[in-house]
């Protein structure tokens, strides 16, 4: 664009300068969202992750969480990895999804290493029990 051209834009448009621009940012821009916000109240694109998993280190065996990874996407916290029973993974869900700023709790890409703990306490409960009603 020639400087010529460039000229005639700015007469037909309104620019903003640096004045005008501060204050837009001062009304938009007062708070840090909750999901990131950082360990020490500060800006922080993955705080809302940190602050998860230093809850979740609080109130959790390390051996318990030694393969689970938290993440987050937005407001949403992202667990991968693998735990021991499905009622530790509905456990650790219920803590993340307390923590200030987490909308959803995904836990897709997690992998339940004991799936027949969780149902051990039922009577008669074989998980190698083939009954069958088709006949």
């Amino acid at each position: 664009m020639s400087s010529q051209s460039l000229s005639s834009f700015r007469k037909g448009h309104e620019c903003l300068d640096a004045q005008d621009t501060s204050a837009l940012n001062s009304i938009f821009f007062t708070s840090i969202p909750p999901e990131r916000m950082g360990l020490n109240g500060d800006y922080d694109h993955d705080g809302l992750a940190k602050r998860v998993s230093l809850v979740l280190s609080d109130q959790f065996s390390s051996s318990d969480l030694q393969d689970l990874h938290v993440a987050q996407r937005g407001a949403v916290v992202v667990l991968t990895g693998k735990l021991e029973t499905r009622s530790l993974l509905e456990s650790i869900t219920q803590v993340a999804q307390a923590v200030h700023g987490a909308a959803e709790v995904e836990t897709l890409g997690v992998r339940i290493l004991d799936p027949v703990a969780d149902y051990s306490y039922l009577p008669n409960f074989s998980p190698f029990s083939s009954s069958s009603y088709a006949y």
